[in-house]
């Protein structure tokens, strides 16, 4: 069963003191145990020279993912399915591209080196799964820093969504490549009462 989760508490991201690496295990754990999970939000991509923003809506069942995109005004909009055989990016003209691996699609397509498949980790405030340059806890478990594949991640809010305390607002850049992520509202389930 999947239940909307629209009412929450923020949380002040406290400053790193130690840090709790206990803690963020235990946690990963937890939320990297629920199968099903997604968000609405707002998400930001500037490169630089160019940008937009938009709606973005995300949902994950299992291995699959669904991503919906409304640019400002409904200019822009695009659907990504990703499943393990493949990614398929349906524009809003009607033209769609397909490849083996999400990030190759999105390179391509818009010729961003966005990772898309780890920044799936990072919306719900873990490390994806692979090497880490970098990373800083609270004292409570929370990440609030991460370098991973030359990206570094800051997570500058969580709210308290059933329990969970999860990503409000992240910043990730590379170069010139910055993307923001505003989430006002999570939707998580596994199939179990929480």
């Amino acid at each position: 069963m999947v239940f909307a989760i629209s009412g929450c508490t923020g949380i002040a991201v406290k400053e790193p003191v130690a840090g709790d690496k206990v803690a963020y295990q235990q946690r990963a754990e937890e939320i990297s145990a629920i199968e099903e999970w997604g968000f609405t939000g707002k998400i930001s991509l500037d490169d630089g020279d160019q940008g937009g923003s938009g709606k973005l809506q995300w949902y994950v069942i299992a291995d699959s993912s669904e991503l919906d995109f409304h640019g400002a005004l409904g200019r822009g909009a695009w659907n990504l399915h990703i499943d393990p055989d493949r990614a398929i990016l349906k524009e809003a003209n009607g033209e769609q591209q397909t490849a083996a691996r999400v990030n190759d699609l999105i390179q391509e397509r818009i010729g961003w080196p966005l990772p898309v498949d780890a920044l799936q980790w990072w919306v719900r405030g873990l490390a994806a799964p692979g090497v880490v340059d970098a990373e800083q806890f609270d004292s409570d478990g929370l990440l609030l820093h991460l370098s991973q594949f030359g990206w570094s991640i800051d997570i500058n809010r969580y709210n308290t969504f059933a329990g969970l305390q999860l990503p409000a607002r992240l910043n990730a850049r590379r170069d010139n490549f910055r993307v923001k992520l505003a989430i006002g509202r999570w939707q998580m389930g596994n199939g179990t009462d929480q």
